[in-house]
């Protein structure tokens, strides 16, 4: 009787085995299927699209235009408390940029970081007054004054509104990640976006891509230059190169004194288009656990797309200043969100992301739009709360135009078009990966990003 039993036994067990296997191969989901041989399995250092920056001089503490600091402190893993690594000029490539550091009633609420975190909205300026440090080592200090908020903004029922100032902003960026690739550039107007004085190739050595970059701002300065002598002559003088240049100025902008100015503007963006597609795919294997956090958190959905501007959706991304994972969080912003023993767990999608929307909550709760809150993750919600100060608005394009400050430059004033730009060329790339209909891709896609329910993989 019991080896009859044992024998009913084995086979059902391996009946079991074999509907098992079956079920698998046809229902199972392969979310690696898009993806490269090793992608994700090795650390790799992550560089932001914002290159050929001056760097900042007359401080020893040195930030990137992003707002990061980083103190000149070699790491010691043991009884440290400050162990953020000094920031790379900007005269190179600058890397990913980081969050800031949590508002200060984290620290004293450690214990309660299983729930979200509720700052009131009603919470008047000056109460932003915290002994934490900017990322520009300042302290933000304010009396309350009257806030104007955008219109726009306001009006939008789209968290994330496309605003009219940036849009050559996100046009840029959108050719940016599906255009040129890393060997090709465009030379462009710093603060004119809508100004691409050219697109050219560049080799894969360092030392040669820095004399091609440096031949190609010497040509554009001396044909600015000469076209900037002849303005007060007849454009048949002009030149082929001078009057494509002229032609490229907004109409009642092409005066001697903005051309000259120009020359001064001249900067070199390297494309992305490899980095993007490549984030896309490693995307997909993370979206059924990214997706559902910040689904359950309250925030806007769309917020998934961040981490095509943050890391490209490289959970083992990292930066020279200290930041990892999909969302670049900061080892003492880790410490403080999340504890200790959670620094070390920044590549872990689902502690990074959980800890990601408690400070987006929290930086919400202080700037109280998503155009700010975007560009206070990458500047720091303390230097927004001055730029809201100091222009009296919460619109972001006011901010752009009359916010000062020496940390608030290229990267910082192009976060929020990034995330755009960003949005859009992903959501295009999802719906032709989606239309396969078969394959655990496209089956993640439908059932998160491009579900008007989403949730979690049944």
């Amino acid at each position: 009787m019991f080896l009859k039993s044992l024998k009913l036994t084995r086979t059902s067990f391996l009946t079991t085995i074999v509907i098992a296997l079956h079920t698998s191969t046809v229902y199972g989901l392969d979310l690696k299927v898009d993806l490269p041989q090793n992608a994700g399995k090795e650390p790799v250092l992550y560089y932001n699209p914002i290159v050929d920056q001056q760097p900042n001089s007359g401080t020893s503490i040195k930030t990137d235009d992003s707002g990061k600091i980083a103190k000149n402190k070699k790491k010691d893993n043991k009884n440290k408390k400050n162990d953020e690594l000094t920031a790379e000029t900007q005269d190179e490539i600058l890397e990913d940029s980081s969050i800031p550091p949590p508002p200060e009633n984290l620290v004293q609420n450690k214990k309660k970081n299983q729930q979200n975190l509720n700052v009131s909205k009603n919470e008047p300026i000056k109460n932003a007054k915290k002994s934490r440090q900017m990322r520009d080592e300042t302290v933000y200090e304010s009396e309350e004054a009257e806030i104007v908020e955008s219109t726009q903004t306001r009006n939008s029922k789209d968290p994330f509104p496309a605003l009219a100032c940036i849009a050559d902003n996100v046009a840029f960026w959108e050719r940016v990640y599906t255009e040129i690739d890393v060997n090709d550039a465009f030379l462009h107007d710093k603060n004119d976006l809508g100004i691409i004085y050219s697109s050219f190739s560049l080799a894969s050595s360092k030392a040669l891509r820095n004399k091609q970059i440096e031949a190609e701002r010497k040509k554009y300065t001396n044909i600015l230059n000469n076209l900037a002598n002849k303005l007060k002559s007849s454009a048949k003088k002009w030149n082929a190169d001078e009057k494509r240049v002229a032609a490229l100025f907004k109409p009642g902008t092409l005066t001697t004194q903005n051309v000259l100015a120009a020359i001064d503007n001249l900067r070199v963006q390297t494309g992305l288009k490899t980095q993007f597609d490549a984030g896309v795919q490693r995307s997909i294997n993370y979206l059924p656990t990214v997706y559902p956090i910040i689904k359950n958190s309250g925030l806007p959905l769309d917020i998934v797309f961040l981490p095509h501007v943050e890391s490209s959706y490289n959970s083992k991304a990292g930066s020279k200043v200290g930041a990892m994972g999909l969302w670049q969080i900061m080892p003492n912003t880790m410490k403080l969100l999340e504890g200790k023993n959670a620094v070390s767990k920044r590549t872990d999608p689902k502690i990074s992301t959980r800890a990601a929307m408690k400070l987006l909550k929290s930086d919400y709760d202080k700037v109280q739009n998503w155009p700010l809150t975007l560009t206070a993750y990458n500047h720091g919600v303390n230097g927004m709360l001055r730029a809201i100060d100091e222009t009296g608005s919460r619109d972001l394009c006011k901010v752009i135009d009359h916010y000062s400050s020496p940390s608030f430059k290229f990267a910082s004033s192009n976060f929020y078009a990034q995330f755009l730009a960003a949005r859009k060329v992903a959501m295009k790339k999802y719906a032709v990966i989606a239309k396969k209909k078969s394959g655990g891709s496209s089956l993640v896609l439908r059932r998160t990003i491009l579900s008007n329910k989403g949730g979690s993989i049944k």
